[in-house]
């Protein structure tokens, strides 16, 4: 028996170790084929597992915005307004309607939503069925009011708060706001309004009166142009509210188209003068009011002596008269008894817009000033109505002192002290007793007060131009008529 070659098997054993590199090699290179495969189908399978959750995430949010969408409009179309804004201060009510008082005021209402209702219908003919009205007049109302007295539209301040009344009861949406006395109150609460309006879409259109006063014009400015507004035309509108390209209307049969007469705000030429000018106070300090001594009245022609008749028949001079002679012969009699003043009127003083004044104090004294602050301090306060009126309706009831004896310098120290304190009707007080302060006696570029009590008052004209009797009546003083006179 032959042995075999061992170099054949060598061989045959090298060939076999390398077809199982080369299958090794396969394999090893097939796995990491397949890694980069399975990495590669990772990283896509994660973006579009993202893109999934994106898409159905964006899908909900489209499908809810359509729905808010649907939600909105349906809202929308269902509490549309138009607001009408009034500075009724420069925007104001006809004569007639002002002086029907209650009556006037719901009859202003109803022209002014039919007037209003007809120009929406004009520009929105097909959606104007649901449509609110809300209508807001926003002024000065007792000044307002006043001043409609003092030109006998009304016949008395009180005509204008029920014919106000009566205007926001007409309508659910109309309202006669008082925003007190200051011109800027009514301006700033009208451009606030406007600018929340502005803005909000189911405001369709803004009606706004009047249109003769630049301080509102930076509100439109940004809004020129806009096919939402209208401008309610008074008096004639300036020429930066025509540059504006905002359409104006008119309405005369519900605003007056001319200022107030004259006496509110400056006196006519034709006023009657007082009977006698007024006598100024001798020294008068920077900016304050002076006291204004009441007109002499004019002399008037003595009358006969008043005559008594005796039992016998023959008349006697009264006992006040003197009688020179012998009955029987012509005699002359003179009235020696003395003749009493005419009374002294109590008024206040106030300007040309019907803002009450106060007037002048002289200086107190230092020493006096100690000696009540002294007195306080021993004994209490003292009461302002009893010592500067004369008389306290409490009485014995009264918190503060009446039996203390002021001298007349420390009666000007508590005058002082009452006139420091703000009287809760500023301007509007017409109370000839008041003695509380109305104005800032240091005005308002010499106040250094950091929160002045007067400093609604600061802007105040302090220049008195009538007086204001406690019966109601009012008289024009001379100086002031005299300044135009002079002009």
């Amino acid at each position: 028996m032959s042995i075999p070659d061992v170099s054949s098997y060598t061989a045959r054993l090298e060939a076999f170790q390398k077809s199982d590199e080369e299958r090794n090699a396969l394999f090893k290179d097939l796995v990491d084929q397949y890694k980069q495969l399975k990495e590669r189908y990772d990283e896509k399978q994660g973006d579009y597992d993202n893109e999934l959750a994106s898409r159905r995430m964006w899908q909900q949010r489209a499908s809810a915005s359509e729905q808010a969408l649907t939600v909105q409009k349906q809202v929308s179309s269902s509490h549309n307004f138009v607001v009408v804004l009034v500075d009724g201060d420069g925007a104001i009510f006809q004569d007639y309607l002002l002086s029907m008082g209650k009556e006037g005021g719901a009859e202003a209402a109803h022209q002014l939503y039919t007037t209003i209702k007809e120009e929406v219908k004009a520009k929105y003919p097909d959606a104007i069925s649901d449509w609110s009205i809300v209508v807001q007049v926003v002024l000065n109302l007792q000044g307002l009011a006043m001043k409609l007295a003092s030109c006998g539209i009304i016949s008395s301040p009180t005509e204008l708060v029920s014919f106000g009344r009566a205007f926001g009861l007409a309508q659910p949406l109309f309202s006669f706001v008082d925003v007190g006395i200051g011109k800027e109150r009514a301006d700033h609460k009208i451009r606030e309004t406007l600018r929340l309006y502005l803005p909000i879409a189911q405001c369709k259109h803004i009606f706004f009166a009047p249109c003769h006063d630049n301080g509102y014009l930076p509100v439109f400015e940004s809004y020129r142009r806009d096919p939402r507004l209208t401008l309610i035309e008074t008096r004639p509108a300036e020429w930066g509210f025509r540059e504006l390209g905002i359409e104006i209307k008119s309405f005369p049969k519900i605003f007056r188209t001319v200022d107030l007469p004259s006496g509110g705000r400056m006196p006519p030429p034709g006023l009657p003068a007082s009977p006698a000018p007024p006598v100024r106070a001798p020294t008068i300090p920077h900016n304050t009011v002076p006291i204004m001594k009441p007109a002499s009245p004019a002399p008037s022609t003595e009358s006969n002596p008043p005559t008594t008749t005796s039992t016998n028949g023959s008349t006697t001079t009264s006992s006040s008269w003197a009688t020179v002679g012998k009955t029987g012969v012509n005699s002359k009699t003179i009235n020696i008894a003395p003749k009493k003043p005419p009374p002294t009127r109590k008024f206040v003083l106030l300007n040309a817009y019907d803002e009450r004044l106060d007037t002048w104090l002289p200086d107190t004294d230092k020493s006096a000033e100690l000696r009540y602050a002294k007195r306080m301090a021993s004994t209490g306060k003292c009461c302002n109505d009893f010592y500067l009126s004369g008389k306290c309706e409490k009485g014995e009831y009264c918190d503060y002192k009446h039996t203390e004896k002021l001298t007349p310098a420390e009666v000007l120290v508590l005058k002082h002290k009452a006139r420091s304190r703000s009287c809760p009707q500023r301007a509007y007080c017409r109370d000839v007793d008041c003695h509380f302060g109305h104005v800032c006696k240091f005005g308002k570029d010499f106040c250094n007060a950091e929160n002045c009590w007067f400093a609604s008052s600061h802007n105040t004209d302090t220049e008195p131009a009538k007086r204001y009797f406690e019966d109601g009546s009012e008289e024009w003083l001379q100086s002031y008529l005299d300044k135009f006179g002079k002009a």
